[in-house]
């Protein structure tokens, strides 16, 4: 049996202060030429798959840009780490509490995104699985929506979001734990078919 193996990438990780401050390790790797992938990694569900995700992308010929979640992360510090790494955009992924995040950042800076591949949250509007609406006032999002879901409580959301976003919209469950090989697989292949649905 012949094993394909991925081309080594060089991985950089620089420290990176936006303009509210926020200091925080910004992880670029993969590819320079082809499509971005911009992640919000949430501990602790993100430091388990997000490397696994990550080289399943470069082998697809994506560079991805991990962001480290942090409760002084917002909207502001992500478009202050794109301008100072000079990426013009890309897709957004993120899970829970920095889906949110995601969420925020389709809905305020759709110029920036080409989609957004969100797992287990929803929109801003929509109260998420505790019952708080987070933003009465947030925007539609207007970029093609990818929603995973784990279970019946973030599938009612994802599904409420739905009518807040102002573009083409797809609800998935996923496919197991995301310890498992089954979850990155499926995370990575949704990633890639919102990527190349534009």
């Amino acid at each position: 049996m012949i094993e394909a193996s991925s081309p080594p990438y060089r991985q950089s990780m620089r420290v990176l202060t936006p303009n509210d401050e926020s200091r925080l390790p910004v992880t670029v790797s993969g590819p320079v030429k082809g499509g971005v992938v911009i992640m919000i990694a949430q501990a602790p569900h993100g430091a388990q798959y997000c490397d696994v995700v990550r080289e399943r992308l470069h082998v697809a010929r994506f560079q991805t840009v991990v962001i480290p979640a942090h409760t002084r992360l917002t909207p502001m510090s992500v478009i202050g780490f794109l301008d100072q790494l000079k990426i013009a955009g890309g897709l957004l992924v993120a899970d829970g509490s920095s889906g949110e995040l995601a969420w925020d950042l389709a809905a305020t800076a759709r110029e920036r995104f080409t989609g957004l591949v969100a797992i287990d949250s929803g929109h801003a509007r929509v109260p998420n699985v505790k019952g708080v609406i987070r933003d009465r006032d947030c925007p539609a999002v207007q970029v093609d929506t990818t929603v995973l879901f784990s279970t019946k409580a973030a599938r009612d959301v994802a599904h409420a979001s739905r009518r807040h976003v102002h573009a083409e919209f797809r609800l998935v469950e996923v496919a197991g734990p995301r310890k498992s090989r089954h979850f990155t697989a499926q995370l990575a292949t949704e990633i890639v078919v919102r990527a190349l649905s534009r």
